[in-house]
């Protein structure tokens, strides 16, 4: 129905600034294959070793959020196995979100059939519409409960080679730190909106 190409809002007064980020270009297809799964398992994890207390604990967050969504290696909202897995990571708002992105993809297709588009295409999780292949954790910056991870991304698939950084913003909930948004900074590649939870919005506004 909808892809994530749409240019990204004012940046949020609570979030720290990022430079607006451009629509990838036309050249680079939607992901797809058994070749791009082998890739997506070639994880890089180097600079979490070098964490220590909190800011290990929120780059293990990071870390399997993406391991998770990495091996799945599928465009668009998540599927209900992917969605399972990622409940313990996510913050409360976060995964009723996703649930309810979930449920409005469900009716959409319902009432338009199934050969409608679904109504979120594209890499949700990263700024590049194809998705990474392999991620870094590189720091992880925290104030009381809230806290930020710098995450580096690559895309190495069909002769392409791409590489940029995303901004993970997790919530401590009930003494554990969950991922609650994420700040597309995308160096120039981001096909999404500036946060996740606008995509999300959008995308569940768009069926009402």
């Amino acid at each position: 129905m909808t892809t994530l190409h749409r240019p990204a809002p004012p940046p949020r007064p609570a979030s720290p600034s990022a430079s607006p980020a451009a629509a990838p270009s036309s050249a680079h297809a939607l992901r797809t294959g058994a070749g791009a799964v082998a890739l997506g398992m070639l994880l890089t994890l180097s600079g979490c070793n070098n964490f220590s207390g909190e800011e290990q604990q929120q780059a293990e967050v990071v870390g399997d959020f993406y391991r998770i969504h990495l091996k799945h290696n599928a465009p668009g909202l998540p599927s209900a196995d992917e969605l399972k897995q990622f409940e313990p990571l996510v913050s409360r708002s976060l995964y009723n979100l996703l649930t309810r992105a979930e449920a409005a993809d469900a009716r959409y297709q319902a009432a338009a059939g199934p050969q409608a588009a679904p109504i979120v295409e594209g890499d949700l999780f990263t700024s590049l519409f194809e998705g990474a292949t392999s991620f870094a954790v590189q720091s992880c910056d925290s104030e009381a409960d809230r806290a930020a991870c710098q995450v580096a991304f690559r895309y190495q698939q069909s002769g392409s080679d791409e590489s940029w950084n995303d901004k993970i913003l997790l919530v401590r909930e009930n003494r554990q730190w969950r991922i609650d948004d994420i700040e597309f900074i995308g160096n120039d590649q981001s096909s999404q909106r500036e946060y996740l939870t606008d995509n999300l919005s959008d995308a569940i506004q768009q069926t009402e």
